[in-house]
């Protein structure tokens, strides 16, 4: 069963050092010159990637630690952790780059640059802030409804199948602030962006908590849960619905009427990078359309590599699951997550929320 986006092997749990395709790695082990290690989200690389890079590197490694959550990246960032590359959401750029946490790329060490679509361009700082490239785009998708065709006769077109009390029990959400709050801000009709205080406090929260007596959980992993029947529907990422596929054919995604979030993931050198030259070349290869391609058409989530569409390799290329319309482009929104008092106040009832 692959694992989520969002979370890793369970077997990592306890373990003081890292698993990676060149084995355990503890923390007080001496580096190799060419390895490189790479903080990423559970099961977000194909392990053809690795292998092929290896080869053409002369032997070098790639080793793997995950997060489960956007806030662990930045804690570990901020601590100066030695890794080489990560992978952090688009809204987590700016705070990154503000923070020093992430370094600017050389983009002449990156023509494959110009494989991009053009609505996937790297991401750079604001101008009054330097203006320089600080990431690379990876993939994106969406994130909408999982559910059980078996179970679930009619497709459901609303958010609020998520608070359904015919489905309670069977239900989770993402086990993450900014998830748990789209999913209701959508179902209340309201933006994922909102930063109306009194709406957030007075409304959307007395929603969750009604919710949260129906959940089977809040789930790192609810591609797992949809497979073995523990849970009917559910909020999830694209690709990891369309994989658990491949296991249970009865899985289905949606997105809702009232659109849902859409995000990109980037690559970046983190600042206490050692092994900077290397994590170049390895975001260069995986900018090669045919690299791409593995890589994508491995996880099912879309590729922002234009060359490798417009060459026919992507096998999901043509699934609107995958690759949504440009006709609905229009209800995805691109999560800002908050700041200031607004995520002051978000912060507090997600505490309170987990914490009752």
């Amino acid at each position: 069963m692959s694992l989520s986006r969002r979370k890793v092997c369970t077997l990592l749990g306890g373990l003081p050092g890292v698993m990676g395709l060149g084995g355990l790695v503890g923390p007080g082990c001496s580096r190799e010159s060419r390895q490189l290690t790479l903080y990423n989200w559970g099961d977000y690389l194909a392990p053809e990637v690795v292998e092929r890079f290896a080869a053409r590197e002369g032997g070098a490694t790639v080793t793997q630690d995950f997060y489960l959550s956007e806030g662990e990246l930045f804690a570990k960032l901020q601590a100066r952790a030695a890794y080489d590359l990560c992978v952090p959401l688009d809204y987590q750029m700016s705070r990154l780059q503000q923070h020093g946490l992430v370094r600017a790329l050389d983009l002449k060490q990156l023509p494959g640059v110009a494989n991009l679509a053009e609505k996937f361009p790297p991401w750079r700082a604001r101008a009054e802030r330097g203006g320089a490239c600080y990431a690379i785009p990876y993939l994106w998708g969406t994130t909408g409804i999982g559910y059980d065709s078996d179970k679930i006769a009619a497709p459901p077109t609303s958010w609020k199948a998520l608070f359904d009390l015919r489905y309670a029990g069977r239900i989770s959400v993402i086990d993450s602030k900014g998830d748990v709050f789209d999913q209701a801000l959508l179902a209340a009709g309201m933006g994922i962006n909102s930063t109306d205080k009194p709406a957030l406090q007075d409304k959307i929260f007395p929603m969750l908590e009604e919710q949260k007596k129906i959940l089977r959980a809040y789930d790192s992993s609810p591609a797992r849960a949809l497979v073995t029947g523990e849970t009917w529907i559910a909020q999830i990422d694209s690709g990891d619905l369309m994989r658990a596929r491949s296991s249970k054919p009865s899985l289905r995604y949606v997105i809702p009427e009232e659109g849902a979030a859409y995000w990109v993931d980037y690559l970046a050198v983190p600042a206490a990078s050692t092994q900077a030259p290397l994590a170049h070349a390895f975001i260069e290869f995986l900018l090669d359309p045919e690299i791409a391609a593995i890589n994508a058409n491995f996880l099912h989530f879309a590729t922002p590599n234009r060359v490798a569409l417009e060459r026919g390799l992507i096998t999901d290329k043509d699934d609107p699951q995958v690759y949504p319309p440009e006709t609905l482009m229009p209800k995805l929104h691109v999560s800002e997550h908050w700041f200031g008092e607004t995520e002051n106040l978000v912060d507090k009832l997600w505490l309170e929320l987990r914490g009752s």
